[in-house]
């Protein structure tokens, strides 16, 4: 009997569990609106909003405990495409999704949609080249698949280790960025949030490994996109009279214009020094519709690239294509991780349109002395400051300061809607934080068991002994992530398109090649993928430490176009200097390419276990 069809099937009930929790999370919603509206603490009301989602994450993580390692590596290979593409979905959004990408198309408008082009280019990438061919080897890490399609330990080995800086500074800027919305709403300071996010990162990851992670994932993005729309849906209705914002946002535009205009917004150019939107305060001094002002075609096309590139190699969401029921389904999973995602993306520059709109119609023109109530709430967040800087009695563009990570927040409070309102948003964007943050130490901590430890050290290692150290590997990162948030605060646009830069600089060109280049050879790629990173890592840190954000012309947040190149290069200018395949090499990438039948690694350990039975 193949591994994916030994174990018990899925509970036909799930959907029913799903729609009782969606319910008790309206419920308890409503109930904390009527409470508000009765006067209770808004402390005491946030603290029961945070904390409740958080409890009922822990009580899905434990409910999937396992100690069987085939079900912590690969959720026993029985997910279902929709719950699949969830999982996926709240992986590529992340918190850098929700709150930086959001305030990033705040205050550059149209260019910063090359960010979110990326990260759906990505998807459809990872789907149509790379996700159903990981499924059918039966790969539990990208570093194992490459070890699997070469017979190499030090590719395996070598990968493993180059997985760790992106993935740690994608886990360090989801945990800050959690955090500094936990500390607006709750009594905890930065650093007590940001370990208590480890901790409930390290129970998620250790408890059932890739089957609690998708579980609770698949929560998690119905909090988030709850929180993102509810806001925006019934500020579109009080603006528009419709409740469908991602239609309804093109009529603002003309408005927008005319009061960007008054507040003294006109046509910029990159050549200004206007760039990608950093972290802290910032005017918006470019037209929302303006495109190209802030960051020229050229690079808008790179960072498209370098973005679509590293999401489609990043190995958080590669390997998550061990849990489909077959390599057909995962491209049904991709699907719909595309529109789940596209949900989101698509909301976000109306989300973005709204604030913006609604921003300027309280401030432009009105006196310095005659501002709304709401401009207090937010300088009291730290998120925005209106104030008259030049003494000229009016507010104008330069002084419409707006923290980039705050938008998201902003919205609702501009709004005058409910307090609870608020938290929810706030909720729904540290749910994707956790989200993004667990499936990457999760990730992290499988290859410290099966690249590192099984790979190099103990070949031998029990499958308990190997998920021991799995579990080990996700408490060591995750300290390490939080002692690094803690210490250091990143930019996380910046650090979110480093990490993909690396992940794209040495894991597309080397997944290409693997998969679909039968004279790929070993050595030729393991050199390839030690270039591309090589290369991506020293642009993004002499381009940092000379202080100017670029090296030859090229920013740092695209890194990994030249290195993606030159890995590409070396690789195939290697293995064509070398002996070609050998047949039993051609014979496993024909039943790779194959999506029908057992995986390839399952099959092995079940003749594995046939011949120690003999």
């Amino acid at each position: 009997m193949a591994l994916e069809t030994q174990f018990r099937p899925l509970s036909p009930r799930i959907g029913t569990y799903y729609a009782i929790f969606v319910s008790a999370f309206i419920a308890m919603v409503l109930l904390l609106l009527i409470l508000e509206q009765l006067g209770a603490r808004k402390l005491w009301l946030s603290h029961v909003m945070m904390a409740a989602p958080v409890a009922f994450y822990l009580g899905v993580a434990l409910a999937a405990r396992t100690l069987d390692i085939h079900i912590f590596a690969t959720a026993g290979r029985r997910i279902p495409a929709v719950f699949g593409g969830l999982s996926l979905a709240t992986t590529a959004i992340g918190g850098v999704g929700y709150f930086a990408l959001t305030g990033a198309l705040f205050l550059i408008g149209f260019d910063a949609l090359c960010v979110g082009l990326g990260i759906i280019g990505g998807l459809l990438v990872s789907t149509v080249l790379f996700s159903p061919f990981i499924r059918k080897s039966g790969s539990f890490t990208l570093a194992s698949f490459l070890h699997q399609r070469f017979a190499s330990t030090t590719l395996g080995a070598m990968a493993a280790l180059f997985m760790i800086p992106p993935l740690i500074l994608l886990m360090v800027v989801e945990l800050q960025l959690g955090a500094f919305v936990t500390s607006l709403f709750s009594s905890l300071s930065f650093e007590a949030a940001i370990t208590t996010g480890a901790v409930v990162i390290v129970a998620t990851a250790t408890a059932g490994g890739l089957r609690s992670l998708v579980w609770t994932q698949s929560t998690q993005y119905i909090i988030t996109i709850a929180g993102f729309l509810t806001p925006l849906v019934m500020l579109s209705v009080a603006v528009t009279n419709l409740p469908l914002p991602q239609f309804t946002y093109g009529e603002l535009f003309e408005r927008i214009s005319t009061l960007e205009l008054a507040t003294g917004i006109g046509p910029a150019e990159p050549d200004n020094g206007l760039a990608m939107p950093g972290q802290g305060l910032a005017p918006s001094m470019k037209p929302f519709l303006q495109a190209f002002g802030a960051v020229s075609r050229f690079d808008f096309t790179l960072i498209c690239l370098c973005v679509m590139a590293g999401m489609a190699a990043l190995p958080s969401l590669v390997t998550r294509a061990s849990a489909a029921t077959s390599a057909f389904e995962t491209r049904f999973a991709g699907a719909w991780a595309g529109l789940f995602a596209v949900l989101f993306l698509v909301s976000a520059p109306a989300y973005a349109a709204f604030t913006k709109f609604l921003t300027l119609q309280d401030v432009a023109g009105s006196p310095a002395s005659q501002l709304p109530d709401w401009i207090g709430r937010l300088s009291d967040a730290g998120l925005a400051d209106f104030s008259d800087k030049n003494g000229d009695g009016v507010i104008g563009a330069a002084e419409l300061l707006v923290s980039r990570d705050g938008v998201a927040l902003a919205l609702p409070i501009i709004g005058g809607l409910p307090f609870i309102i608020v938290v929810l948003v706030a909720v729904g964007g540290i749910a994707v934080a956790l989200a993004a943050a667990t499936a990457h130490a999760l990730t992290l901590g499988q290859a410290i068991g099966e690249d590192l430890y099984r790979g190099l050290l103990h070949p031998t290692a029990t499958p308990s002994r190997r998920q021991l150290v799995a579990r080990l590997g996700c408490i060591l990162v995750c300290v390490l992530a939080a002692s690094i948030a803690i210490a250091f605060e990143l930019d996380a646009l910046r650090a979110f398109a480093w990490a993909l830069s690396l992940c794209a600089a040495s894991f597309f060109p080397a997944l290409t090649l693997s998969i679909w280049w039968d004279r790929a050879t070993g050595p030729a790629v393991t050199a390839g993928m030690a270039t591309g990173f090589g290369i991506a890592l020293g642009h993004i840190v002499l381009a940092e430490l000379l202080g100017q954000g670029s090296l030859l012309g090229l920013s740092s947040m695209v890194a990994g176009v030249p290195g993606a190149l030159a890995g590409a290069a070396v690789a195939v200018g290697l293995s064509l200097m070398q002996k070609p395949a050998s047949a039993g090499a051609r014979a496993y990438l024909d039943e790779l390419r194959d999506p029908s039948g057992v995986a390839l690694y399952d099959r092995a350990v079940r003749a594995a276990a046939k011949r120690r039975s003999l």
